[in-house]
C-alpha cells in the first residue's frame, strides 16, 4: 500500500471514529423490530399486567413502559402524568386535584402521580376504563387491574421480551425535586439488564433494554450516568424552543442525535419518503418511528372489521399503513396492534 493512500485511510478512520454515534453500538437486524406500544394497548389497557402479558403472546420484540413517579420516588408505569384518564383515581380521592404543569399544555387541575404513594397508587382501578370505553373489547378481568411499577413491570416481562423505557416529563419530576434519571438507571443496574448481561440468551444480538425520551437533556445525562444503555432521541424534541426546529427530518438533525444516541424515534408522519431514513441511517442511528394505530386513539379503539371511509377495513388500513413505513427501511416501529406488525413482518 502506498504511504499517501496509508495516512489517507488512517485520517478517515479516525474521522469515523470522532464524528460517529457515541455509545454502544446497535446490532443491525434482518426486519423492522415490534415495540408493542403501551404493551398490547388496543386490546387490554395500557400499562397492565394484561397488557403486557398480551403483547408478548402476540410476539412482541419489545415491550414499552413510560414512567411516572410517586410521591415516595418510587418508579410506576403510566403514559399520563396525570391518572384519571386510565384510572378510577377521581373516585377513591375526590378532594385530592391539585393544578400541575406537568407539560407544555400549561397548567392543569388534575391527579398527579407525583402526590400519591405507591401505596395510595395501588388502590386504583386501571382496567374499568379500558372497558367502559371499548365495549366492544371488554374482558371482565380488565377490571381491578393495577398500575404496576416499574420492577413489577421487568418481572412480568422477563426474558420473553425486551423493555423499551421512556423517560417521561423530567423537568416537572426535578421542579418537584425529584431525579427520574437516577432512579431508573438505578432500577437497570439492580436488574443486571446491562446490554451484555443477556448475551448469551440473545441470539439476535437485539439489546436488552432501550432507553427514549422527547429530552435531549435527560438522555445527556443518561449517557453521564449509564453510558451503556442504548439511547433513543423521540422526535420532535420536547426541550424548549427546540419542538418546531426538530419536527423536520435534516442531516444536521441526524447528526445531532447521533452523537449522543443510538437512533430517532421520531413521529412517523415526519418521515414521507425513504429519503428521510436514510438521512437518519447515514448518519449510524437506528429509526423507530411511532405510533402505528391507524385512525383509532390511544383512549377509544373500534372494531377491526368495520369499513372506513376509503371502503377499506380499519384491519386492512392499519396493515397497509404499517407496510408502507416498513418499505422506507425503518428498523422497528411501535404499534398498539402487536400482532398485525407480526403478520406484516412474517416470512
Amino acid at each position: 500500500m502506498k504511504p499517501c493512500l496509508f495516512l489517507m485511510l488512517v485520517v478517515l478512520s479516525l474521522h469515523g471514529l470522532a464524528s460517529g454515534p457515541q455509545g454502544p453500538p446497535v446490532e443491525p437486524h434482518p426486519k423492522p423490530i415490534l415495540i408493542a406500544h403501551r404493551g398490547a394497548s388496543a386490546y387490554a389497557p395500557e400499562h397492565t399486567k394484561a397488557g403486557y402479558e398480551l403483547a408478548i403472546k402476540q410476539g412482541a420484540d419489545y415491550v414499552e413502559q413510560d414512567l411516572q413517579m410517586t410521591k415516595d420516588g418510587v418508579l410506576i408505569c403510566s403514559h399520563d402524568a396525570e391518572l384519571s384518564r386510565t384510572t378510577n383515581i377521581e373516585e377513591i380521592f375526590p378532594n385530592r386535584a391539585v393544578v400541575r404543569n406537568a407539560d407544555a399544555k400549561g397548567p392543569k387541575k388534575g391527579w398527579y402521580a407525583v402526590d400519591f404513594t405507591l401505596a395510595e397508587i395501588k388502590r386504583l382501578d386501571a382496567g374499568s376504563w379500558f372497558n367502559q370505553a371499548n365495549p366492544f373489547a371488554a374482558q371482565k378481568e380488565y377490571a381491578g387491574l393495577a398500575v404496576p411499577t416499574l420492577e413489577e413491570a421487568i418481572s412480568i416481562i422477563g426474558k420473553r421480551a425486551r423493555l423499551y423505557v421512556e423517560m417521561k416529563y423530567v423537568p416537572f419530576y426535578e421542579s418537584m425535586g425529584k431525579d427520574m434519571v437516577v432512579a431508573l438507571a438505578r432500577v437497570l443496574k439492580s436488574h443486571r439488564l446491562e446490554p451484555a448481561a443477556l448475551a448469551a440468551n440473545n441470539a439476535d444480538m437485539l439489546p436488552s433494554v432501550f432507553i427514549q425520551s422527547f429530552s435531549k437533556a435527560s438522555l445527556l445525562k443518561l449517557k453521564q450516568l449509564a453510558p451503556t444503555y442504548p439511547r433513543i432521541q423521540l422526535l420532535p424534541m420536547e426541550d424548549p424552543g427546540r419542538e418546531k426546529e426538530t419536527a423536520k427530518v435534516t442531516e444536521q438533525l441526524a447528526r445531532e442525535v447521533a452523537a449522543y444516541a443510538q437512533g430517532a424515534g421520531p413521529a412517523k408522519e415526519m418521515l414521507r419518503t425513504a429519503d428521510d431514513v436514510n438521512t437518519f441511517h447515514q448518519a449510524g442511528l437506528k429509526i423507530h418511528p411511532f405510533t402505528f394505530r391507524g385512525s383509532t386513539t390511544a383512549s377509544a379503539r373500534r372494531p377491526l372489521a368495520e369499513i372506513e371511509k376509503n371502503g377499506k377495513s380499519l384491519r386492512d388500513n392499519l396493515l397497509d399503513e404499517m407496510r408502507r413505513y416498513q418499505q422506507m427501511g425503518i428498523d422497528g416501529g411501535f404499534t398498539d396492534y402487536p400482532d398485525l406488525w407480526k403478520e406484516t413482518t412474517s416470512r
